[in-house]
């Protein structure tokens, strides 16, 4: 295992027990057996680290998701599985690193499945808008349940599930419509 990897092992087990605000350098270099001079070779701080950990990160069923539910529940799952982790991260000031995160996820994936699938007649700019509104509309709700202190990762699963089912009957045709209003006004 490389350092790097080490060190994101070291940071991500660390902020399962602790906010990421109590975590210092020195506690993850004895964890990892390095100098801290080893870790400022790869990281300016803390925070570095933690985007490197967000940057590399990969949301597993994403790529192979062929609609927008299952890129969802994909989304929804990795949040579940993750969720101490997300929840230490929301806890710090390291809360935008995972808001970008799970739009950059969810934007991308709703890009490429609105390009493949045309049935709403969107040119490739109206589906850019159209994945950019859903997409943090979703994350904010995601957002939303994993910042609250009083739900449990089996309840943010269950209350996601049910925020999906209305997304997908009311809000996503809701931005579609407003796209085509959009484009009548040109």
């Amino acid at each position: 295992m490389t350092t790097v990897a080490k060190l994101k092992t070291a940071l991500r087990e660390a902020m399962s027990t602790q906010p990421l605000s109590e975590i210092n350098v020195t506690e993850l270099c004895k964890k990892c057996h390095i100098h801290r001079q080893t870790f400022y070779y790869h990281f300016q701080d803390i925070y570095d680290l933690l985007t490197a950990i967000f940057l590399s990160e990969e949301i597993p069923s994403l790529e192979t998701a062929k609609t927008v539910e299952e890129t969802v529940n994909a989304v929804v799952k990795y949040c579940k599985d993750n969720f101490v982790f997300l929840r230490s991260a929301y806890g710090s000031s390291a809360s935008e690193f995972v808001d970008d995160f799970l739009f950059g996820k969810i934007m991308g994936k709703m890009f490429s499945l609105f390009l493949q699938d045309d049935k709403y007649g969107l040119s490739k700019e109206e589906s850019r808008t159209l994945s950019r509104r859903y997409a943090r509309f979703v994350q904010q709700e995601l957002s939303y349940w994993l910042k609250s202190t009083l739900v449990t990762p089996n309840r943010f699963e269950r209350q996601m599930k049910r925020f999906l089912v209305g997304c997908k009957k009311e809000v996503l045709p809701g931005i579609v419509k407003l796209i085509y209003e959009e484009r009548n006004k040109k």
